[in-house]
């Protein structure tokens, strides 16, 4: 058989169909990409103009304060706590331009390391914003008022034992600009007790990474009263979710597909035309009308602050996706319903051996439009659940 060889017009044509192609897919997915390279960023590089695709590597901070000194007071472990805050909470607001998303703190004393405690710049900011800290200005004063450095020491996490622990530190070299300016704002604003004797940056790039970590323990900081959120984190968020959606699916595909049947094969055509216009009419009737009386109805049938308020109104079936499943019924060849009828079938046995197996493509389309138009409700269903559930 002879091969028929394409036309250069049709190559042409090929080639630049592809070149479209692949430049529409790049320019959909460039802000996914901005979006994905921002939350790697450093704060105060995300505002950066121009912005960068790919954020700046993340640097590692040591710090390594000497207690040598100094006696052996009652109050060394409450003094090198107070050095740990001064420290993490300066450099994380004084040294912002230099992305530093790790610090690592490491207290001495006659050459052996008796401290260490390490935080991601993630933890300090979530206790700057929503933590011990929240609303505060970051100074001495607010920093170690009270009990402050003690609590937040103990939140971050330290080893102090005055014998001397395992962890020993890596022998660095100190960097005389860092040095400089963590004297500088030490001397200025944040004093500390023991002495500055090495503070050395390294690349560690798989901080971006862990800073992903982190964020997943915001809803804990900022619903930090719920014992569910307190308790399961993020994960609570994902289980509503999950909930929601799933018997939304499930109810719309199923009551709407039953609505459907009845109007396309057991009604008269007169009765059928008058129900289908009472759904497709129900969806002129704008939401914010109904919106407060809802509210009240749902409050008095105990529907509040629980998964009832979540979840009843897809109860309700829509009425587009009642006009889509009746549409796909009625194409369905009557021949199909008049031979299963011969065999003695069901109204039961018609709509689930027959109109449900035959409704795939329109299932999968209510499946994913019900997905899309719910998952960013949070006008419709954010405002039911108040105080016990947050929402999604």
């Amino acid at each position: 058989m002879k091969k028929i060889k394409p036309s250069l017009g049709d190559q042409s044509l090929r080639i630049v169909a592809i070149i479209i192609t692949t430049l529409s897919v790049l320019f959909i997915l460039f802000p996914f990409a901005l979006t994905i390279s921002n939350s790697m960023k450093d704060n105060s590089k995300i505002y950066d103009t121009p912005p960068k695709l790919i954020p700046d590597a993340a640097q590692s901070l040591d710090v390594v304060l000497d207690y040598t000194q100094l006696e052996s007071p009652d109050s060394l472990e409450e003094m090198i706590q107070k050095d740990l805050v001064s420290i993490m909470f300066g450099a994380y607001t004084k040294l912002n331009r230099e992305s530093i998303f790790e610090i690592n703190f490491f207290g001495v004393k006659e050459g052996k390391t008796i401290f260490h405690s390490r935080a991601h710049q993630v933890e300090l900011q979530l206790e700057k914003d929503y933590g011990i800290y929240e609303g505060t200005v970051i100074n001495k004063d607010t920093l170690l008022h009270k009990d402050r450095a003690e609590r937040t020491a103990t939140k971050i996490g330290y080893e102090f034992n005055e014998d001397g622990l395992e962890k020993q530190v890596a022998p660095t070299i100190s960097q005389l600009d860092i040095q400089e300016k963590i004297i500088g704002f030490t001397e200025e604003k944040l004093p500390i007790v023991g002495q500055l004797s090495i503070s050395s940056l390294t690349k560690k790039n798989s901080l971006l990474l862990e800073s992903f970590v982190h964020y997943m323990k915001l809803p804990q900081y900022v619903y930090g009263n719920n014992e569910k959120i307190a308790k399961y984190g993020f994960m609570t968020f994902v289980f509503n979710t999950v909930l929601v959606i799933s018997f939304a699916i499930i109810s719309q595909v199923l009551l709407c597909s039953i609505c459907a049947f009845v109007i396309s094969h057991l009604l008269s055509p007169k009765a059928a035309r008058w129900t289908l216009l009472f759904f497709l009419g129900a969806m002129m009737v704008p939401f914010v009308s109904i919106m407060v009386p809802q509210l009240i109805m749902y409050r008095e049938m105990g529907a509040y602050n629980n998964y009832a308020g979540l979840l009843l109104p897809f109860l309700y079936p829509f009425g587009f996706y009642i006009y889509l499943f009746k549409g796909f019924f009625d194409r369905i060849p009557g021949s199909f319903f008049e031979a299963a009828r011969l065999d003695g079938a069901s109204n039961f046995f018609l709509f689930t051996k027959i109109c449900m197996p035959l409704s795939k493509p329109i299932i999968s389309m209510i499946a994913l439009q019900t997905f899309l138009g719910n998952w960013n409700d949070f006008f419709g269903l954010g405002w039911l659940p108040n105080v016990k559930i947050y929402g999604r």
